[in-house]
C-alpha cells in the first residue's frame, strides 16, 4: 500500500476519532445515509429504517474509530447485498410477471456497490493506520 493512501486513511479514522461527538455524527450518519438513499431507490416499506437502525446500533458498539468506519462500510455492503436477494425472492415468490433475468439485470447495481463496501470494509478493517 502507497504511502499516501496509508495518511489519507490515518487523517480519515484521526478526524473520525478526534471527540466522541464526531464518532456518534459517524455512526449515525452512515445508516441515515443508507436509509435515505434506499428508501428513494424503492419501496421496501419499514425494512430500511429497522435496517439502518440496527445498524447505527452496531456502529456504536465497535471499540474504536477505525472498526466503527469499517463497520460502516462493510454493514452497508452486506445490507445492500441482502437487500438484492430479497428483491429478487420478492420477485420469484409474488409470481411477478417481470422475468428473474431482468429483475436481477435491474438490481445488479446493488449487489455491485454491496460487493465493493464490503471489500472497502474488509480492507480499512484490515490497514494498519
Amino acid at each position: 500500500m502507497s504511502y499516501r493512501l496509508q495518511s489519507a486513511v490515518g487523517s480519515v479514522v484521526e478526524s473520525v476519532g478526534a471527540s466522541e461527538r464526531r464518532r456518534v455524527l459517524v455512526a449515525l450518519g452512515i445508516p441515515l445515509l443508507f436509509w435515505l438513499t434506499v428508501e428513494l431507490a424503492a419501496n421496501l416499506g419499514f425494512l430500511p429504517l429497522v435496517l439502518a437502525v440496527g445498524l447505527a446500533a452496531y456502529l456504536y458498539t465497535r471499540e474504536t474509530e477505525q472498526e466503527t468506519l469499517a463497520a460502516g462500510f462493510a454493514g452497508v455492503g452486506l445490507l445492500l447485498a441482502s437487500l438484492f436477494l430479497l428483491q429478487l425472492y420478492w420477485v420469484g415468490a409474488t409470481g411477478s410477471t417481470e422475468p428473474l433475468a431482468d429483475a436481477a439485470t435491474r438490481l445488479s447495481g446493488w449487489l455491485l456497490t454491496g460487493v465493493v463496501l464490503l471489500g472497502l470494509g474488509y480492507w480499512l478493517y484490515r490497514v494498519e493506520v
